[in-house]
């Protein structure tokens, strides 16, 4: 690809536009640091560099996904911008405001530790609010949102949306993440968060089929419940 070059280190190799070499590498230093909570939490000692690539427009984004992909492979929906496709990932960023994307990489890093350390593991089929919910937050996105009182106004906003779905039945694939309705991304964040805050043994609960799929009916309920109490929005 014209004007691109590869950054890397002992954990990532990415191809990057040349004008955003500063910024690929303030990202690889920072997705190398969560990489390496990652691993602890998962009490695991290593893993496989992680490749892929940021891209610049949305023609590049996807071409480059069919370039890795399988024949046939469904695409990503029109407004992803972080997606892991052919064993690598692959990032659309705002050549004018990167930043933007600055946790993609270790949020799209988190889902592959994640599917190999837990769902190939375990022999599960991917749970998608369980993996989004604590990508959403190992990420260091939510963080920001709580400092700055976003996560706040999230929970009132949900508390008020009386059309709010089961997690369970989330899926990429029926199209029902983003929805008039509700931003499946708020709903992630918000779950995950009570996740790390309440679940003391949260490595053995991600690996436990059974209680995930029987919480997913009601996760997002005593989520918000949990943070209704902490932030006394009665």
């Amino acid at each position: 690809m014209k004007n691109y070059i590869t950054i890397s280190n002992d954990y990532f190799e990415m191809i990057i536009p040349s004008s955003l070499k500063k910024y690929g590498e303030e990202v690889l230093n920072y997705s190398t640091d969560k990489l390496k909570e990652f691993l602890s939490f998962f009490r695991e000692q290593n893993c496989e560099k992680i490749k892929g690539a940021f891209l610049i427009n949305h023609d590049d984004f996807i071409n480059r996904i069919k370039e890795v992909s399988a024949p046939n492979s469904p695409l990503p929906p029109e407004w992803a911008t972080g997606c892991f496709y052919g064993g690598e990932t692959q990032i659309l960023l705002n050549e004018n405001s990167p930043y933007e994307n600055f946790n993609t990489l270790a949020h799209e890093s988190f889902h592959l530790l994640f599917s190999k350390f837990v769902y190939k593991k375990n022999n599960i089929e991917r749970i998608v609010w369980l993996d989004e919910s604590l990508a959403n937050n190992f990420d260091g996105s939510t963080d920001k949102l709580i400092k700055d009182g976003t996560f706040k106004n999230i929970i009132i906003k949900l508390i008020n949306n009386n059309k709010l779905p089961n997690m369970n039945e989330l899926s990429f694939s029926k199209g029902n993440i983003i929805t008039k309705e509700y931003n499946g991304y708020d709903l992630f964040k918000v779950v995950g968060r009570y996740l790390i805050e309440t679940k003391s043994d949260l490595l053995d609960y991600i690996n436990n089929k059974e209680r995930i799929i029987n919480d997913g009916k009601k996760i997002l309920e005593e989520s918000l419940d949990y943070f209704i109490s902490k932030y006394n929005l009665k």
